[in-house]
């Protein structure tokens, strides 16, 4: 599994994007959250851990920040 840290700059797929080629966006990783607790600007409870942590992305576009399992990272931006 590959491991971000906060400041990362990475390519991710949106939460709702679908599996479709333009889905993806880019951001900056500006948490990692491991425990159980609310999260991005919505305060949606995530259910994180230290194995299963979640990131918190500024999306460069929307300045919005979510939380996303590391399964919707594509990797780091180029």
């Amino acid at each position: 599994m590959v491991s971000y840290k906060v400041g990362d700059r990475v390519e991710y797929q949106a939460v709702g994007g679908g599996n479709v080629e333009n889905s993806t966006t880019h951001g900056e990783i500006v948490d990692i959250i491991e425990s159980k607790q609310p999260a991005g600007e919505t305060g949606v409870q995530v259910n994180a851990s230290e194995d299963e942590p979640r990131y918190l992305i500024r999306n460069d576009n929307t300045g919005k920040e979510t939380a996303y399992k590391s399964s919707n990272i594509v990797g780091k931006a180029k």
